[in-house]
C-alpha cells in the first residue's frame, strides 16, 4: 500500500509539471486541439457506373459529423469527382470496450460498476447483434481480457453472475489503456464499426513504464477512438490522491474527445451511452465516374472548410463486371393513374454492358419496385413490359438487378417514378399498350356499342321519330358566361340559376383581406383561384399572400379535386398541404390559400 501511495504522489508531481510546462492546463503531448477526422469504412462497386462509399466523421468535441451539413471534396483515382449524392444512413454498429480498474479501495462500488455496464448492454442503448461490447481489466503492463468481444446481452448478464475479483499487486492504468487502444481496431467484430473506450478507475497508476500520462489521449486521437472516463472513489487514498486521480481522468476524457462522470452519479451514465450510440449509423455517399474502367483505384474524401480532414481508401472495380442503366429520361418518370386497384402495365428499356467491353449473356434479371423484386426474362432486359401491382401515389423506387453467365451481379442506379392521382397519363417512353388480350377486349366492347347504337337508330326509324329530330334540337347555343354573384347575396340563400348552369358546389369565405361575397357558387369544370383577375376565376385581388394563380379546382365526376399551381405559400386542406396529385374535396373541408380561409360545401 505504501508503494502505491508513493506512485500516486509521483503521478501527482508529473501531472502538475505537465500543467505548468504545457500552459493553459494542457499536457505537452496534447497541446493541439483534437482534429476533425473522417473515416471511409467500406467501398462498394456493385452498381456500376455508380460507386459507393461508407463513411463517418468525428468532430473535435467527440460528436458524429453531420455529413448532410457539409460540402465534401471527392477524388477517384486522384481526379476530382464532379457531383455526388447522399444515399442516407446505414446501420453499422459501435464497438465499446470497458477497461476497469478495481483495487481494494473501490470494492464498495463493485455493484455500481456491474450496474453501469449492464445498463449499457441493454436496450435501447446497445443494439443486440448490431453493436458489440468487450470488458478488460487493468493489468501490470497490458489489459487482461474478462469478456471478449460479444454482440449479445446475455453474455454480459452471464459474465456478472459472479462477483468481480479485486486486482492484486501494482497496476499500470496508462500502459494498459494505451496498449488496449492499439489493439481495438483488430478486436472489432466488424472492421467498419466505430469504436469507443470507457475507463472505469480511480485514476491512479502505480507502475507505468512504457508510456506517459498524456499518451492515452494522444493514441486515442491518432486512432479516432473517443475515451470516456468514470471515476471511482478509492477510500484508501487521501483526499489529495483522490482529487489527483479524478483530475487525471477528466484530463484524459477532455483531450480524447470523451466525457467524464462520477460513478456516484448514475443519471450521468446515460450521457456517455448516448454519445457512443450516436456513432451507430454511417453515411452512404454515391458518385459516378465517366468511362468507368476495371481495376483498383484510390478514393479520397475531404471537407471543403477543413482541408486537413481527409480519408483515403481503395475501391476495386472488377473489369468483367456488368453495368446496367435505365434508358428513361427524367421528364418521363411521372405518370398519373385514376386508381391503384388494378395492375399497370409499363414498358422499360435498359442498357447492359461489361466494363471490359466483352459482350456476355445474362442468366437472371429482376425489377425491384419499392423493395419488392419481380422476375424479368433475362433475354428481354433491354426492352421489356411488366405489370406492376405495388405502386403507390407519390415517389416509387425502381432498380434493376442482373446476374450474368459468369455469376457476376450488378444493380442499376435507383430511379424514382412519381405517381399522381388523376386521369390516366403515361409518357410514351413508358407506354406499353394493353397487350393482345386487352386490345381484343376493347375491340369487342366497341363492336357491342356500335350494335346497340344501330339497334337504337333502327328502332327510332321504325317509330318515325327520326323525322321530328330537327325539331328536338336547340335552335342556337347559349354562350357560357362567368357567374356574377350579387352584392346582396346571403350565405345559404342559394343562387337562382334557372336560366344558367347548375351549381355543383360552393365556397364560403371565412377569412380574407379582399372584399369578397360571403359565398361563391362553383359551376365550372375548372375553377381557378388566385390574386390576378386575368388568371383566376375567383380573384383575391388585394391579398399579397395569395399567388397570381394559386390553385385550381377540377371537377372529377361529381366532386372537385384541388391542385396547387406552384404557389409560394402552398395550398392546404384541413391543415394538410396539397401534394402534386391534388386532394379530393369533401363537404365541409377547410381550404387555406395564404391568409385566405375558405370552407367547401357540396350539396
Amino acid at each position: 500500500m505504501q508503494k502505491k501511495m508513493r506512485y500516486v504522489c509521483l503521478l501527482g508531481v508529473l501531472v502538475m509539471m505537465g500543467l505548468l510546462l504545457g500552459g493553459n492546463g494542457r499536457f505537452l503531448a496534447a497541446q493541439a486541439e483534437a482534429p476533425t477526422q473522417l473515416f471511409i469504412t467500406a467501398t462498394n462497386a456493385g452498381s456500376p457506373p455508380t460507386l459507393e462509399l461508407q463513411a463517418y466523421g468525428i468532430t473535435p468535441q467527440g460528436e458524429p459529423l453531420n455529413f448532410s451539413g457539409q460540402t465534401l471534396t471527392l477524388k477517384h483515382n486522384n481526379l476530382p469527382v464532379i457531383g455526388y449524392e447522399f444515399g442516407g444512413l446505414k446501420e453499422v454498429g459501435v464497438f465499446t470496450v470497458f477497461l476497469i480498474d478495481i483495487p481494494e479501495g473501490v470494492s464498495g462500488q463493485f455493484e455500481a460498476i456491474q450496474q453501469a455496464i449492464r445498463q449499457y448492454a441493454s436496450p435501447p442503448v446497445m443494439k443486440e447483434q448490431v453493436d458489440a461490447i468487450a470488458i478488460y481489466e487493468v493489468g501490470t503492463r497490458d489489459a487482461r481480457v474478462l469478456l471478449p468481444p460479444d454482440r449479445f446481452y446475455n453474455s454480459v448478464i452471464n459474465f456478472f453472475s459472479n462477483q468481480l475479483a479485486l486486482s492484486t499487486g501494482a497496476t499500470a492504468l496508462i500502459d494498459s489503456a494505451v496498449n488496449l487502444l492499439t489493439q481495438i481496431p483488430a478486436l472489432k467484430p466488424d472492421p467498419a464499426m466505430a469504436a469507443a473506450l470507457v475507463i472505469i478507475s480511480d485514476g491512479t497508476d502505480a507502475v507505468s513504464t512504457q508510456f506517459r500520462a498524456a499518451d492515452v489521449a494522444a493514441r486515442a486521437n491518432e486512432l479516432g477512438i473517443p475515451v470516456h472516463t468514470v471515476w471511482l472513489t478509492n477510500q484508501q487514498l487521501s483526499s489529495v490522491g483522490q482529487q489527483q486521480g479524478q483530475d487525471y481522468l477528466i484530463q484524459v476524457a477532455s483531450r480524447a474527445r470523451g466525457l467524464a462522470v462520477k460513478m456516484e452519479n448514475p443519471t450521468d451514465w446515460a450521457i456517455i451511452w448516448n454519445r457512443i450510440a450516436s456513432f451507430r449509423n454511417q453515411n452512404i455517399i454515391r458518385y459516378q465516374v465517366a468511362e468507368l474502367q476495371g481495376g483498383t483505384f484510390p478514393v479520397e474524401l475531404g471537407l471543403v472548410d477543413r482541408p486537413e480532414a481527409t480519408a483515403v481508401a481503395q475501391i476495386t472495380v472488377p473489369g468483367n463486371m456488368p453495368s446496367i442503366q435505365f434508358d428513361l429520361p427524367p421528364e418521363s418518370r411521372t405518370i398519373a393513374l385514376p386508381n391503384l386497384n388494378t395492375a399497370v402495365r409499363l414498358r422499360f428499356r435498359t442498357t447492359v454492358r461489361w466494363l471490359d467491353g466483352v459482350e456476355r449473356s445474362l442468366s437472371a434479371a429482376q425489377l425491384v419496385v419499392n423493395g419488392v423484386p419481380q422476375e424479368v426474362a433475362a433475354a428481354e432486359v433491354s426492352d421489356f413490359t411488366i405489370e406492376l401491382t405495388n405502386l403507390g401515389y407519390g415517389a416509387n423506387t425502381l432498380q434493376m438487378a442482373v446476374l450474368d453467365n459468369q455469376g457476376m451481379r450488378a444493380t442499376s442506379p435507383v430511379i424514382t417514378l412519381q405517381v399522381s392521382q388523376g386521369r390516366r397519363a403515361i409518357p410514351p417512353k413508358l407506354e406499353a399498350g394493353g397487350g393482345i388480350v386487352q386490345t381484343l377486349a376493347r375491340v369487342v366492347v366497341v363492336l357491342l356499342i356500335l350494335i346497340v347504337l344501330l339497334v337504337g337508330f333502327f328502332f327510332l326509324w321504325r317509330q318515325g321519330l327520326l323525322k321530328s329530330l330537327p325539331n328536338l334540337l336547340p335552335k342556337g347555343g347559349r354562350r357560357r358566361k362567368r357567374l356574377e354573384v350579387p352584392a346582396s347575396y346571403e350565405p345559404g340563400a342559394g343562387v337562382d340559376l334557372d336560366d344558367g348552369p347548375r351549381v355543383l358546389a360552393r365556397l364560403v369565405v371565412l377569412d380574407a383581406v379582399s372584399q369578397m361575397p360571403p359565398e361563391m357558387p362553383l359551376i365550372g369544370v375548372r375553377v381557378k383561384l388566385g390574386r390576378s383577375p386575368q388568371q383566376a376565376d375567383i380573384a383575391f385581388e388585394h391579398d399579397l399572400t395569395v399567388s397570381r394563380l394559386h390553385a385550381t379546382m377540377m371537377l372529377e365526376g361529381t366532386t372537385y379535386r384541388i391542385f396547387d399551381e406552384g404557389s409560394t405559400s402552398g395550398t392546404w386542406v384541413n391543415e394538410q398541404q396539397v401534394p402534386e396529385y391534388g386532394i379530393q374535396l369533401m363537404d365541409g373541408d377547410e381550404i387555406h390559400l395564404g391568409a385566405v380561409h375558405l370552407r367547401f360545401y357540396q350539396p
